[in-house]
């Protein structure tokens, strides 16, 4: 039979080790943003805006991947959506997310300007 001192040091390292995990994975999208789905779910965001120009934008895309739950790849950034679309004044700053089973899913940056 455990001593108490043993039960005690058990609940702690099971309860430390429960919160690590807790803490340092997520379940939902690599942005923490949005609702997730369960199986499925698929939305963008508009973050900025301003005035849109007279002549049309072009458009720049860069993205983030999350297969599984210990691999992320991939470049989010405004600055790498900017180079993508060759970009220099950005007019409209929007992100997409998709997620497939909480097992793949991307967040990408998309940007319009001139």
């Amino acid at each position: 039979m455990k001593s108490f001192l043993e039960k005690i040091q058990i609940f702690w390292t099971f309860s430390f080790f429960i919160l690590f995990l807790s803490s340092c994975a997520n379940f939902g999208q690599p942005q923490g943003i949005g609702p997730t789905g369960l199986f499925y779910a698929s939305y963008t965001l508009a973050v900025s805006e301003r005035p849109l120009p007279k002549q049309p934008l072009k458009v720049g895309k860069s993205c983030l991947k999350r297969i599984g739950f210990f691999y992320v790849t991939g470049d989010a950034s405004i600055s790498a959506a900017a180079s993508v679309g060759n970009i220099q004044e950005v007019f409209r700053i929007e992100k997409e997310a998709t997620n497939y089973l909480s097992l793949y899913s991307t967040l990408c940056t998309v940007i319009g300007g001139i």
